[in-house]
């Protein structure tokens, strides 16, 4: 596993995004009611919270395939979530500093920030460094 990464450093690149993957996609599937208490966005998010949970649960499981597998050949996997990172990188702030953000009960945490930039970070690193693996 760690010799088709290309070695631990790039394992690990890859083995957080599958972490945070699988982490937020059983928070937002399984821990739904508790995660829209603790985000304060309300009920009414339930589906779009688990439809955001049901991507990260699969692009955890893809991620964890490609551990235990190899990461060769899968640019394209990569490339989209560099790109959904940036996405997610860029709402996360228009959100935070939104008038959404002022409702009161709404939990505007620098989390989103946090996470979108973490994933964003890696998979640059990913896409930079391991090219001669991804495109292979």
């Amino acid at each position: 596993m760690l010799q088709a990464a290309g070695g631990a450093l790039n394992f690990t690149a890859i083995l957080i995004p599958t972490l945070m993957a699988l982490y937020y996609g059983f928070r937002c599937l399984v821990q739904t009611d508790k995660a829209i208490a603790e985000w304060g966005i309300g009920p009414a998010a339930e589906q779009m919270v688990k439809v955001t949970g049901a991507y990260a649960l699969a692009q955890g499981i893809m991620y964890a395939v490609i551990l235990l597998t190899s990461p060769a050949g899968a640019w394209e996997l990569f490339a989209f979530s560099t790109i959904w990172s940036a996405v997610f990188l860029y709402i996360a702030i228009q959100t935070n500093n939104s008038e959404w953000s002022k409702i009161e009960g709404v939990n505007a945490s620098n989390e989103p920030i946090i996470v979108s930039a973490v994933m964003l970070a890696l998979h640059i690193y990913i896409m930079a460094t391991m090219s001669d693996i991804i495109y292979g």
